[in-house]
């Protein structure tokens, strides 16, 4: 079946406009108010009266172009030339057919690099369980998105091994009762800067580099792909209709049509009879690719003790608040067992959300809730979904209440609160009263289904056994380079929280006043050759050491001008980020 069949998905018109009637101008009482939604969710909905040709990504409700922020307007501090294909960290190109799950086939795309990135594990994750219950009111192959995808695996429905659910386009039904092999931690949400200069991309850039691939949408037009060099450039301003894995970029490709050099590096669904070998090149310039992006990060293994208390299987559809970035949330649970909470899963709806999370041994009482018994603060440095660690634990009582509750800061956006809630012919969720409750000061709390029926607040507890994600601390760099030149040492740091300090070292020695995130050489010199090793430490006071990072220094001229490139796309192999299983092909522009 040719890559070129697509899904026909007609929607009715009634159906559309029913979420518009009130949702954008919703109010909860007096003061909350219901968020922006996406512009292209919205046009998405209205345009859906007839056919349309849709490759399987459908817009997600939730805006998150606030994130776009202006950014230093400078130059782009990443390589030039960055792609994980250099290693052997990406799993085999797959071929989605006639269905549009192009969405699940990007997200599991991250999974399985995420897993042999930062594990060393090979996974092959089930597309077909992902599109078959994914929860949400259409079909299985007429579409989803980052979003789906993040509710999905937050409310622990996968990932699932292929092996327990193969791919097959006409099959709409999964078997029941399927075990996942993974618990993921995160879903941070990455936006390209509003700038355009050369730092522009530098949030997804980043993202990629220290986490691995991201996924993200972008809109197929037959005739803005180049077969010949396995580039792409679209101009135009139809909505997004299918979903890729970027794997990494390229600022020197050129990409005809285009009006500046540059390139997202990105692997399709479509077979590896596609593009190169399945991959394709998408230009920095496409006015409507890889604006957004989405990791899926930090799996840990499930254990049979694990349970999730949760009100929102369907995750982040719409957000609220009172006129103020600060506003309180809370979920009343009653506790299945006794047994001991260990994480609270939420979103944060901006970059550096500040949280302060307490657990109360009772349900609402008055207005407002007694007997805390623990208390939780930090800050989300990106957007997204994310586990938060409880450390030490907080045990519950089988049959008592137990209360949630979450004061969300969110620096610049005045709609803090999370939300699940129905979307005509997007989300059709459920709730009940005496569940969710949301208030301006956090002293008087009131029932959410007094504004917002079907509606509840994204919070989740998790109790039993789950060991949290390791941090990490490794050096990014060019292990090579030549004298003379400028030389500049950065850090990655993954799954620590709040301030994190640095402390670098050259050869067991602590340089002075070294303790920035980089640490630079204006000039290089014989002297600087040797073995660089960067602590860092967080909040919970541990000390995290990164691999030896062993600079060499040589003379004027030695690098020829691809082993340069190639240098410093395979940085992250020096700094110990991965293992090398096969030999490097020369990187060259053209691959």
């Amino acid at each position: 079946m040719s890559r070129k069949q697509t899904c026909t998905v007609v929607w009715i018109a009634s159906a559309m406009t029913a979420l518009l009637m009130t949702l954008s101008m919703a109010t909860f009482a007096d003061t909350f108010q219901v968020g922006p939604l996406n512009p292209e969710f919205q046009a998405w909905l209205e345009t859906k009266g007839a056919a349309d040709t849709n490759y399987g990504y459908i817009p997600s409700p939730v805006d998150w172009s606030h994130l776009r922020t202006s950014g230093g307007k400078g130059a782009s501090i990443y390589a030039s030339r960055f792609d994980w294909r250099d290693t052997d960290s990406l799993t085999p190109v797959k071929f989605q057919d006639d269905c549009g799950a192009c969405w699940a086939f990007a997200a599991c795309g991250v999974l399985e690099a995420w897993s042999l990135i930062h594990e060393e594990q090979t996974w092959d994750f089930s597309e077909n369980h992902m599109k078959n219950t994914h929860g949400f009111v259409f079909g299985p192959c007429a579409g989803g998105n980052n979003d789906i995808a993040t509710a999905y695996l937050a409310r622990w429905t996968g990932p699932v091994s292929e092996a327990d659910d193969p791919y097959n386009p006409d099959v709409h039904t999964s078997p029941p009762n399927v075990p996942p092999q993974k618990r993921l931690w995160s879903a941070p949400v990455f936006v390209d800067l509003e700038n355009g200069e050369g730092d522009a991309h530098d949030p997804i850039k980043g993202a990629i580099m220290t986490y691995g691939p991201v996924s993200s949408a972008i809109t197929w037009v037959e005739s803005a792909f180049n077969p010949a060099t396995s580039t792409y450039y679209y101009s135009g301003s139809s909505l997004e209709n299918h979903a890729i894995t970027i794997v990494g970029w390229d600022n020197t490709k050129v990409v005809p049509g285009a009006p500046f050099p540059g390139a997202w590096i990105c692997k399709n669904s479509w077979g590896e009879s596609f593009g190169e070998s399945g991959y394709f090149y998408i230009s920095y310039y496409d006015t409507k690719a890889c604006k957004k992006a989405t990791g899926f990060y930090s799996l840990t293994d499930p254990y049979s003790t694990e349970y999730v208390y949760q009100y929102d299987p369907l995750g982040l559809t719409v957000s609220t608040g009172g006129g103020s970035n600060t506003a309180y949330a809370a979920n009343v649970f009653q506790a299945r067992a006794d047994e001991t909470l260990v994480a609270v899963g939420t979103y944060a709806r901006v970059d550096n959300t500040i949280y302060e999370i307490i657990i109360y041994n009772s349900g609402l009482v008055g207005s407002g809730f007694a007997n805390p018994v623990a208390t939780v603060s930090g800050t989300l440095q990106n957007a997204g979904y994310h586990m938060i660690p409880l450390p030490g634990g907080v045990p519950v009582t089988e049959g008592n209440t137990f209360t949630v509750r979450v004061k969300y800061t969110t620096p610049g956006w005045q709609h803090p609160i999370p939300l699940e809630a129905p979307i005509a012919g997007y989300a059709a969720p459920t709730a009940a009263t005496g569940q969710s409750f949301i208030s301006g000061n956090g002293n008087y709390f009131e029932d959410i289904q007094g504004y917002y029926a079907g509606g509840n607040v994204c919070i989740k507890a998790f109790a039993g056994y789950i060991a949290p994600p390791v941090p990490t601390v490794r050096i990014v760099g060019s292990p090579h380079a030549e004298i003379g030149t400028r030389v500049v040492l950065s850090s990655t740091v993954t799954n620590m929280t709040g301030t994190v300090t640095y402390v670098w070292f050259k050869d067991g020695t602590a340089l002075p006043g070294a303790i920035a995130p980089e640490y630079i050489i204006p000039e290089l010199e014989e002297s600087h050759a040797g073995s660089y090793v960067l602590e860092a430490t967080d909040e919970s006071k541990g000390i995290y050491t990164s691999p030896p990072f062993v600079l060499e220094v040589l003379t004027e001229g030695a690098l020829p001008v691809s082993g340069a490139l190639q240098v410093a796309a395979l940085a992250l192999l020096a700094a110990g980020a991965v293992t090398l299983r096969r030999r490097v092909r020369p990187v060259t522009q053209d691959r």
